[in-house]
C-alpha cells in the first residue's frame, strides 16, 4: 500500500500551492467583481466564510446533483463527486462545505500519491520539482473548488501506482472510480492494458488480474445502463453535451479558431479564451518534446495516457469557445510535470515564476466569477 506519512517534498509542494491560493484571495479584493453567470444553485445552504469564494460555475451543478439527483441535462456530469458530497452531508456538513472538504482533502492526497508514483522511477530532486510544477499550474485552483479534478487525480495516480507495483485489483478499482468521476477515466484501461502486457510484474498476472483490468469498462457500462434507465438513451451523457453547446471539431481547427477569436476586433474575449490557447500550445509542445526527444525520460505508458487525455477533449468545441475548458482539462496530464522537472535549471525556474504569477492572477479572477474553464 501507499505509505500515508507524507514526505518533505509533499508538504513543501502543498504549502506552495496553498500559499498561492491565499495570496490570490488577497489579490481578489482589488479586482473588479464580475456578475455571476450561468447556473446558480439557489438552494445551496450557507457555507463558512471563504469557502463560498470557491463555489463557482460547475461547483453549483455538482452540489445541485448531490441534493436533487440527475435529469437529462445534468447527466453530463459523472456520479462519483456528487455521490461523495451526498455521503459526506450525513456527517453533518452542508452540501457546499462537504464538496469543499472532499476536494481539498483530495488535493493533498493527489500530491502524496503523485510523489510515490514518481519515486518509482525518479530521484528525490526530480520528484520534488515535478510536484512543485503541479502545485503552481495556472488552473490548479480547480483542485480547491468543487470540481472533479482533485478526486480524479487521486484515483488516476493511485491506479497507475498499483498497476506499476503489480496490485491489479487495487489498480482496477481506482481506474473504475476514475471512470465514474470523469469520462476521460476510461483511458486508464489502455494504460493498465499496456502495463499488463509490458512484461513487468509477471508473477502478479493471472485470471484475477485480467478481471481487474475490466473494472473500468464495466463501471462505464454501469453508468451507461443508468443513463438508459433515466433517459432511454444509453449514451445520454454524450448526447446531452449538445445542450451545453458542444459539438465535434477537428483539433487543429479548434486551436486555430481559438487563436483567431483572441485577435478578432470587437469580439468579447474572456480570460479563459486566452488561457486555453496558452495551456494547449504549451501542453502540445511538452508532449511533442517528450515524444521526440531522448533527453527527457518518461515511461511510455504515461506518454500514451498523456496524449489520450490531451487529444480526446480537442475533438469537442463550442462556437464561442473552440478550446472550451482545455486549460482545466490539461491539469490532469501528469507526464507534463515530469517534463517540466527535467528542464534545464533556468527553464524550470522560469516556468515556476511565470506559472506562479499566472496561478495567482487566474485564481483571483475565478473567485470573482470570471470564466476560466
Amino acid at each position: 500500500m501507499i505509505r500515508l506519512l507524507p514526505s518533505r517534498a509533499v508538504w513543501l509542494s502543498f504549502f506552495i500551492h496553498s500559499a498561492m491560493i491565499v495570496t490570490a484571495l488577497v489579490l481578489a479584493e482589488y479586482i473588479p467583481h464580475h456578475e455571476p453567470l450561468g447556473f446558480i444553485n439557489s438552494e445551496l445552504p450557507a457555507v463558512p466564510p471563504g469557502v463560498d469564494k470557491f463555489i463557482r460555475w460547475d461547483a453549483h451543478w455538482y452540489t445541485f446533483i448531490a441534493e436533487h439527483g440527475y435529469d437529462k441535462q445534468t447527466i453530463v456530469f459523472f456520479p462519483v463527486l456528487p455521490a461523495l458530497i451526498r455521503l459526506t452531508t450525513y456527517l453533518g456538513f452542508s452540501t457546499g462545505a462537504a464538496g469543499f472538504v472532499i476536494c481539498n482533502l483530495c488535493t493533498f492526497m493527489s500530491f502524496l500519491v503523485m510523489y510515490h508514483l514518481f519515486r518509482l522511477d525518479y530521484p528525490e530532486r526530480i520528484t520534488r520539482q515535478a510536484l512543485c510544477a503541479y502545485a503552481v499550474v495556472p488552473t490548479s485552483f480547480f483542485l480547491n473548488s468543487i470540481y472533479t479534478e482533485a478526486p480524479f487525480m487521486v484515483f488516476s495516480l493511485a491506479s497507475v501506482y498499483f498497476a506499476r507495483t503489480g496490485r491489479w485489483w487495487y489498480a482496477g478499482i481506482f481506474a473504475a472510480s476514475a471512470a465514474l468521476t470523469r469520462s476521460l477515466g476510461i483511458c486508464l484501461f489502455f494504460l493498465l492494458l499496456y502495463e499488463y502486457w509490458s512484461g513487468d510484474n509477471r508473477k502478479s498476472k493471472g485470471l484475477g488480474a485480467v478481471v481487474a483490468l475490466l473494472l473500468a469498462p464495466l463501471a462505464l457500462l454501469a453508468f451507461m445502463i443508468f443513463n438508459y434507465l433515466l433517459t432511454g438513451d444509453l449514451i445520454a451523457f454524450v448526447h446531452s453535451q449538445q445542450l451545453w453547446g458542444r459539438q465535434f471539431g477537428l483539433p487543429w481547427e479548434n486551436i486555430a479558431g481559438n487563436i483567431r477569436l483572441i485577435f478578432t476586433p470587437g469580439w468579447p474575449v474572456v480570460p479563459g479564451t486566452i488561457l486555453d490557447s496558452i495551456i494547449v500550445l504549451t501542453s502540445l509542445a511538452g508532449l511533442m518534446t517528450l515524444t521526440l526527444s531522448a533527453r527527457y525520460r518518461v515511461r511510455r505508458a504515461y506518454l500514451i495516457l498523456g496524449w489520450l487525455w490531451f487529444l480526446a477533449p480537442l475533438f469537442s468545441m463550442t462556437p464561442q469557445f473552440p478550446l472550451y475548458s482545455l486549460s482545466r482539462f490539461a491539469l490532469i496530464i501528469f507526464p507534463l510535470y515530469l517534463f517540466i522537472a527535467q528542464l534545464p535549471r533556468v527553464g524550470y525556474w522560469c516556468y515556476i515564476l511565470i506559472s506562479s504569477a499566472l496561478m495567482v492572477l487566474c485564481t483571483a479572477l475565478f473567485v470573482n466569477w470570471f470564466w476560466l474553464g
